[in-house]
């Protein structure tokens, strides 16, 4: 999925909708069940465009909140060390709405 096919499904939606990602999974790889996990999207990862053939690509980041912290942690202290930091600053979605709401008033 690209960018302007998520904008056109979520268009028609409530603005003030949550965003949460479902990630399917099987239990095991001998098995036919799967595991769904579901998760708030906290943030937005532009990646580096090398580590994807060249294609513009970004990550919905979303889990555990101490596990986000401490991955959000990891990414702004040390990107040189992180690949998927190399490319941008994480996006934090809750301070890009709270921006947006008190420019609106």
């Amino acid at each position: 999925m690209n960018i302007a096919e998520l904008m056109d499904i979520l268009k028609d939606l409530d603005p003030e909708t949550s965003v949460e990602m479902a990630i399917v999974a099987p239990v095991s790889s001998d098995s036919q069940d799967i595991t769904v996990d579901q998760y708030t999207v906290e943030g937005v990862l532009p990646r580096d465009p090398a580590d994807h053939e060249g294609s513009l690509v970004v990550w919905l980041i979303g889990g555990e909140p101490d596990d986000v912290d401490e991955f959000i942690d990891a990414v702004e202290d040390h990107t040189d060390a992180i690949q998927t930091a190399r490319q941008g600053e994480l996006i934090d979605l809750q301070s890009a709405a709270s921006r947006r709401q008190s420019s609106r008033s």
